[in-house]
């Protein structure tokens, strides 16, 4: 049987229509990876009961009843399942069907994601349509409605104040979310009020870091994640102040030229010592990483280098597909904004070392699904990116670190 087709099958049993089925399962010769030392581990049986491991052991000889399955795995790997920590699985258009979404992350061995935000009643009801049995797809846990600055619409609520920051936060309270996700474009003052109010309210708030708060504020304040290394760029540059200027009249005006032009001068003013110190700081407030590489990469390759037949693409819908056709991409996307992603998929593995170097927390995540970056299997090339043996560069100025002016998510 192939992995994906065992994935899917196993966990179909143990997820049943209300609740897990008490069944029993035994791997025989299977390899396994102790992550403390990246050693292969041959030859192992796994007993799991009840949906839980309990017992890893060099031989087992246990007979097949009715509520065991005994299956000899042919030396083949067996890993926990994987989540996917930024996902938009009620958020692109037009919205994927759950029933072909859910299953591409289970066939993919993953069985969690972190849905960033969307349509929070559709996004309630597919995970009870998951949790009851109906849909074959990974747990979710979920933010709800992003929290921006601006005007509402179905997936987002407007805080162009302290007050309505802290209702805001309040109302997502009561709405029972996991979390709660902001947006670049939040005024200072509400971000700050967002931060205590969560504080207050006992829930994390995670996101992108606002061009109106360094990313040194965002992980003093306490947020928890940090989405796609937004803010790194500009809080490294030695004129980060009048940058941050630039850029906050720039967005308010929706200045493109100018806009690009301060986040390019980010770049040629980097200030090494600022960004040791920055990293430092990361570190030691624990504040985890969620670099999205394979999205920037991704972005930056559709125009040139189109799927092959064999690619997952397959899995994609058709309607779909016509939106995520290289030439339309393409066409929705300006020079100045290609050569960004080019940049960022360059360097943004260098930060991600530096990082790590230093003892900054990261979590894997797409940002699928989004133009070729296909559910499940994303997560998979997202992984293999962020274990690259990328040295960074004793000095990265003239490179422009900063994320992409496409609005992100």
């Amino acid at each position: 049987m192939k992995l994906a087709a065992l994935v899917l099958a196993l966990t179909a049993v143990l997820w049943g229509k209300s609740k897990p089925i008490e069944k029993n399962f035994v791997f025989t010769n299977v390899n396994i990876i102790d992550v403390r030392d990246g050693s292969i581990q041959p030859h192992l049986t796994v007993v799991i009961k009840n949906g839980r491991i309990t017992g890893i052991a060099p031989i087992g000889l246990i007979e097949e009843s009715r509520n065991t399955t005994v299956v000899n795995a042919n030396g083949k790997y067996l890993i926990p399942g994987l989540w996917d920590m930024h996902v938009h699985s009620a958020f692109s258009d037009p919205v994927w069907d759950e029933k072909l979404l859910y299953p591409l992350y289970i066939a993919n061995g993953i069985t969690g994601i972190r849905d960033m935000g969307g349509v929070h009643d559709v996004l309630e009801q597919r995970r009870q349509h998951i949790e009851h049995g109906d849909v074959l797809g990974p747990h979710i846990v979920m933010g709800g409605p992003f929290l921006v600055g601006g005007k509402s619409d179905s997936q987002s609520i407007a805080v162009n104040t302290p007050d309505e920051a802290r209702s805001a936060v309040d109302s997502l309270k009561k709405r029972h979310v996991d979390f709660i996700k902001i947006l670049s474009n939040i005024p200072r003052d509400s971000y700050f009020a967002i931060a205590e109010e969560s504080k207050k309210d006992h829930l994390t708030f995670v996101g992108h870091v606002p061009f109106s708060v360094s990313m040194g504020e965002a992980s003093n304040a306490g947020q928890k994640s940090i989405e796609h290394l937004t803010g790194f760029s500009l809080a490294a540059s030695s004129q980060e102040g009048n940058l941050r200027e630039q850029i906050l009249k720039s967005t308010a005006t929706h200045d493109r030229a100018g806009y690009f032009a301060a986040s390019q001068k980010a770049s040629e003013t980097y200030d090494p010592a600022k960004a040791a110190n920055l990293v430092s700081l990361l570190a030691k407030n624990k504040t985890w990483q969620v670099p999205t590489l394979v999205w920037t990469r991704t972005q930056a390759n559709i125009p040139e280098n189109p799927p092959d037949a064999d690619s997952p693409l397959k899995y994609v819908p058709a309607s779909i597909r016509q939106q995520w056709d290289p030439r339309v991409v393409a066409g929705n996307t300006s020079a100045e904004q290609l050569a960004e992603y080019k940049r960022d998929a360059d360097h943004a593995p260098a930060i991600v070392k530096q990082m790590q170097q230093a003892g900054v927390y990261f979590l894997a995540g797409s940002d699928g699904p989004d133009p070729m970056v296909i559910p499940g299997f994303s997560l998979h090339r997202e992984l293999e990116l962020l274990v690259k043996r990328v040295q960074p560069p004793s000095s990265l100025a003239g490179r422009n670190l900063k994320r992409g002016a496409l609005p992100r998510s």
